[in-house]
């Protein structure tokens, strides 16, 4: 049985719903905006403090990169030193443009920052108090500047009085579960709200992890193979566990994709690079191009945290590690593979 509360959506005041909270002391008034987005249809990856853009522009972050996305204005990223935090605070959310990084005194949960496909919106859970505090949802129009979502709806227990957040969130996450056409889709403790973006009206339901992932917005954000090329002369197969990566033709023949032998082998001395053993295949970049991923050199270990990029071609299957990530880069959160979620598939889907 759902339940639905209504807000009216104000000019200059952000989107509160009935269980809602006052706006934080930290959060912008108005959030940064651009007339020319920066560009994001394609490969989006980081290197340090470098975020690497699809039309071959880069966004220097100043620190590393940490949990970021990219949309309208620039990089929005939250990453602190650990020695830089206290307790259990939240590294605070920043913007980076080519003006340079700004502040903006929000905290979003791990693993919550993500953007809309069309770059539009972008959403996260805040936890107030530096990261410490309760949670709430947020969604901002980036093309207006406007927080049209501020809400702890679903995200809060029944007493407060006294709770540990902390401790609260970890056994019952709560988390942005994405942003499509229009609507903005919270986990909260043992509830699904929903958020219309237009209207204000807001909807919960119990989480229902099953219906969820039968829904069709979940799916659009969560693609599985096979995955074909625009064209459909080409897909991404289903690949089978522990044998080299295919790819398949409209005819039904399969290519299996090659990539060029390491120096030596894993972890000897005379490897400089990453050992290229194995590898996984993500996307496509263009009609005839593949995105995939192979795991970075970690001393003597291979390490899938911090991917080497690589890009196979159809038809011959060949491969090759893209140019700057031969030491593992960081991809963006709501990126598995560097490239828009409606091109390529969920890992973890």
């Amino acid at each position: 049985m759902s339940r639905t509360h209504v807000a009216l959506l104000v000019a200059t005041l952000a989107l509160t719903t009935a269980c809602g909270s006052d706006d934080p002391a930290g959060s912008p008034a108005s959030w940064p905006t651009t007339t020319t987005p920066v560009a994001t249809d394609g490969l989006i990856w980081a290197s340090g403090s470098t975020v690497h853009l699809p039309d071959g522009s880069t966004i220097d972050t100043g620190n590393l990169a940490g949990a970021y996305v990219v949309a309208g204005a620039g990089v929005w990223f939250a990453s602190a030193d650990p020695s830089e935090r206290e307790g259990n605070a939240l590294p605070e959310l920043r913007v980076a443009t080519a003006d340079g990084v700004e502040d903006l005194g929000v905290h979003p949960g791990i693993g919550s920052l993500t953007t809309s496909a069309d770059g539009r919106w972008l959403a996260f859970i805040d936890r107030l108090e530096e990261g410490a505090g309760s949670a709430e949802a947020v969604v901002v129009d980036l093309t207006t500047g406007e927080e049209v979502v501020r809400s702890s709806e679903g995200l809060l227990p029944k007493e407060t009085e006294g709770a540990d957040w902390t401790d609260l969130y970890e056994d019952a996450p709560v988390g942005m579960l994405g942003v499509v056409d229009g609507t903005a889709y919270v986990q909260g403790l043992n509830t699904l709200v929903s958020h219309d973006l237009s209207t204000g009206e807001s909807t919960s339901e119990d989480l229902d992890w099953e219906a969820i992932r039968a829904s069709d917005w979940w799916q659009s954000l969560h693609l599985t193979a096979p995955l074909p090329n625009a064209d459909r002369t080409w897909q991404i197969p289903a690949q089978e566990f522990g044998a080299t990566p295919v790819l398949e033709s409209a005819d039904g023949e399969r290519v299996a994709t090659t990539l060029p032998d390491a120096t030596g082998p894993l972890g000897s001395p005379d490897v400089a690079g990453p050992p290229l053993e194995e590898w996984s295949l993500g996307g496509w970049s263009d009609a005839t191009t593949v995105v995939g991923k192979t795991p970075s050199l970690d001393g003597s270990s291979a390490d899938w945290m911090s991917p080497v990029l690589i890009t196979c071609v159809v038809p011959s299957g060949e491969c090759t590690v893209v140019d700057g990530t031969e030491e593992g880069i960081n991809l963006p959160s709501d990126r598995p593979f560097g490239l828009p979620r409606e091109s390529s598939i969920d890992p973890d889907a």
